[in-house]
């Protein structure tokens, strides 16, 4: 089969290039950058904005559809191939209330693929400088244009591991590094949940969903099967790199992030574990050692 995959070269792609081209599919890549791409598989350089019209595949796998625009464009190119479109857990109501634009009640965890989702669009333009992406971006307009019996949407957590370009975990790794003796965290920030991910397991997932045509027409949340609190996490980063120091609560300690730690980001998992099989290939431990090694390297 071919397969196009769009913007796979960074963090999650190449894991999921590398797993199609293994299974033998033919691979194409469309991309921007100059990023390294696995020698069995074609890549094209272009920006997404503009799609050439003759690009066509058997099945396409966006990753990089932020912007209504660029899933305009998607289905308007590709108005017959299977569609599998990476999305995101900002896209639920929960959302809104972490960043406190949404003061109701939270919703109750851990939220199924049918939560309520954001009313509010463009979550990132505090981060702004302008006519940039985060101007436009929001995977819940993404979800609304592509959505059909044709496309997967596969909603992603926290993914982390090496290459992530958010460098998750780092702060408490330099600290530990440090010599530190101990660490402070936020009362209420230690017992705030996030479904988070492994990338090596996530773009199993993205495979996985993308080559079962049970997934059509379907919507997933992609992750780990529990969701550890904030204490918990910088705990086991302390266990895997024998760091031995106290690690203490506090009130709004520095560097604690001015959210509205009761709505927490926990997804059920559930729906693409019993209908598709998925299982995580890489365990938590292993995980965070190899996250872990690339952060210090």
């Amino acid at each position: 089969m071919h397969v196009l995959v769009i913007g796979g070269t960074r963090f999650i792609g190449p894991h999921v290039v590398r797993a199609l081209a293994d299974a033998g599919h033919d691979v194409t890549v469309f991309h921007r950058g100059e990023s390294p791409c696995d020698a069995r598989v074609r890549h094209i350089h272009g920006d997404r904005s503009h799609l050439p019209r003759d690009l066509r595949a058997d099945m396409v796998i966006d990753m990089w559809c932020m912007t209504e625009e660029h899933a305009r464009g998607l289905v308007d190119q590709f108005v017959r191939e299977r569609l599998i479109v990476v999305s995101s857990g900002d896209t639920y109501r929960q959302y809104s209330g972490l960043r406190g634009v949404y003061t109701g009640p939270p919703d109750p965890i851990p939220l199924a693929e049918t939560a309520p989702l954001r009313e509010t669009l463009y979550p990132y333009r505090f981060m702004s400088k302008g006519d940039d992406l985060w101007w436009t971006y929001d995977k819940v307009l993404v979800e609304r244009v592509v959505a059909s019996d044709r496309t997967t949407i596969l909603r992603l957590p926290a993914v982390y591991g090496p290459h992530d370009e958010q460098r998750r975990f780092a702060d408490w790794l330099q600290e530990m590094d440090g010599g530190a003796e101990s660490m402070a965290i936020d009362q209420h920030a230690a017992e705030w949940r996030w479904t988070r991910g492994y990338v090596e397991n996530v773009a199993d997932a993205i495979v996985l969903a993308a080559l079962d045509k049970r997934s059509a027409g379907r919507v997933y949340n992609v992750g780990d099967p529990d969701a550890p609190m904030q204490e918990e996490w910088l705990r086991m980063v302390a266990a895997t790199i024998g760091w031995n120091g106290r690690i203490v609560r506090a009130d709004n300690p520095p560097g604690t992030l001015p959210l509205h730690w009761d709505y927490h980001l926990v997804t059920d998992t559930d729906a693409i574990r019993s209908e598709l099989g998925y299982r995580e290939r890489v365990s938590r431990g292993d995980a965070l050692v190899e996250t872990i090694a690339w952060l210090r390297s």
